[in-house]
């Protein structure tokens, strides 16, 4: 399976190069090479309150992580986009959000990755389909509503709670948030993400 590790925005690193190292490093302790593991940053200018990713702390990520996981991230405006077209990335993610799907359509040869909120969309060769429920957390029977089984065994950006959901389905491409503890002052930390002993259960 490919899984999407979501690392998050500024909010969960806070911009501090010693929180990007442990969290590749704790991803990289409880690793057993089951899966391809991709980490996937967020990259924005405004995004409020969300904290804006640094240039250069998404640079040091890359660059640590280099040799050992493939690095990417989602972006939020073509500002980011252009940023990241600068890196050697295995794809480049659209969030589910319908004002930035004008985005898939800016690539040139870059395969893209659009979280989508139901089955219907525009294809395109270069775009891979990610079924995604809009909620933090979201339910498994929302995804199953929204979903058929064959999309939902192909690709999932989970926002549920545990693995119940990659449980069931097996999914070939997966996308999950990750954090280092739980935070209820952080966004992207609650109990939809997976600290690394959560990942361990799927390693």
């Amino acid at each position: 399976m490919k899984l999407i590790l979501d690392m998050g925005s500024g909010n969960s690193c806070q911009n501090e190069r010693s929180i990007v190292r442990d969290m590749i490093d704790a991803v990289k302790e409880v690793d057993t090479g089951k899966h391809d593991i991709i980490f996937k940053w967020q990259l924005f200018i405004d995004e409020p309150p969300n904290l804006s990713l640094s240039r250069n702390v998404f640079d040091y990520a890359y660059d640590y992580a280099y040799g050992k996981y493939k690095t990417t991230a989602s972006v939020f405006d073509k500002e980011s986009l252009l940023f990241l077209r600068c890196y050697d990335t295995p794809f480049i993610k659209i969030a589910c959000r319908p004002d930035l799907y004008h985005l898939a359509e800016s690539k040139i040869d870059d395969e893209v990755y659009l979280s989508v909120s139901s089955e219907g969309g525009t294809m395109r060769d270069y775009i891979t389909l990610l079924a995604c429920v809009s909620k933090y957390p979201a339910k498994v029977a929302e995804y199953e509503k929204a979903f058929p089984r064959s999309m939902l065994q192909y690709a999932i950006s989970d926002h549920t709670v545990g693995w119940d959901l990659y449980n069931k389905y097996q999914p070939e491409i997966l996308e999950k948030h990750f954090v280092l503890k739980h935070d209820k002052k952080n966004p992207d930390a609650g109990a939809f993400a997976v600290t690394a002993d959560e990942l361990k259960e799927i390693m």
